[in-house]
C-alpha cells in the first residue's frame, strides 16, 4: 500500500541509514548530532515545555529530523492545545505515541505521527493483526525489538512502515530486526549510534 508521507525527509532517512538515536538525556544530544551520518532520526525523549523547542531546533539545525516523544515531556498536556502548541511552537518532524487519542488528534491536525506499541502478550498481537489496517499513524514501532517473529509477522501486514526498539543492544539485535521486516531500529545505547547498520 502507498504511503502518503513517503516522500518526507523521516521515509527516506529510515529507509536509508536504519538506525533513530533515542535520547533519553539532553547530555545525549551532542553525541546523536556527531553520529548524524549514521542516524535516521533522533526520537527525543526528554525536556520540558520551558526547553524543548531549544531542543529540536538544535538538531533539525543539524539535519536530523526529530521524533519527539510527546508523553515524555514534562509540563506537555496533548489535549487540542498541546497538540497546536507542539505542531506551532516546537516543531518536530513527527511525534510518537502510544495512545490512541492522541493519534487520532494529531492526525487531524496535520502532525506525522509514530504510534509506539508494546507486544508484551498474545492478546496484544491478536488484536493488532485485526486492528492493523485501521492503523491511523504514519508509522508504527513495536516494542520490543526482541520478537522477530512477531516482528516478522506485522511487517509483512502493516499498511505503514514499521520500526522497532526496546531491549537491542547489539549489532545482531539490529540485524536480526532488520532481516525480520523492521524499517529501522530505535535504541539509547550510544555506542549503537556510530554503527552503519547498511554494513551488517
Amino acid at each position: 500500500m502507498k504511503h502518503p508521507h513517503t516522500g518526507t525527509i523521516l521515509q527516506e532517512r529510515l529507509k536509508t541509514h536504519k538506525m533513530v538515536a533515542a535520547v533519553k538525556e539532553p547530555k545525549y544530544i551532542e553525541k546523536a548530532i556527531k553520529y548524524k551520518d549514521h542516524l535516521s532520526a533522533v526520537l527525543l525523549m526528554t525536556g520540558t515545555i520551558l526547553t524543548v523547542k531549544k531542543y529540536v531546533d538544535f538538531i533539525q539545525s543539524h539535519g536530523l529530523p526529530v521524533i519527539l516523544h510527546v508523553e515524555k515531556i514534562g509540563g506537555l498536556e496533548m489535549d487540542r492545545d498541546g497538540i497546536e502548541f507542539v505542531k506551532r511552537n516546537v516543531q518536530p518532524h513527527a511525534i510518537v505515541t502510544t495512545r490512541n487519542g492522541i493519534i487520532k488528534k494529531a492526525k487531524s491536525s496535520g502532525l506525522i505521527v509514530v504510534q509506539r506499541i508494546f507486544l508484551i502478550d498474545t492478546e496484544v498481537y491478536t488484536n493488532l493483526v485485526k486492528d492493523i489496517e485501521r492503523i491511523q499513524a504514519d508509522v508504527i514501532e513495536i516494542m520490543p525489538c526482541r520478537v522477530p517473529d512477531f516482528l516478522n509477522k506485522v511487517a509483512k501486514i502493516s499498511p505503514v512502515p514499521t520500526i522497532t526498539g526496546g531491549l537491542l543492544n547489539s549489532p545482531e539485535h539490529a540485524k536480526q530486526a532488520l532481516e525480520n521486516g523492521a524499517l529501522a531500529v530505535t535504541t539509547s545505547n550510544p555506542d549503537m549510534w556510530k554503527m552503519n547498520l547498511n554494513e551488517l
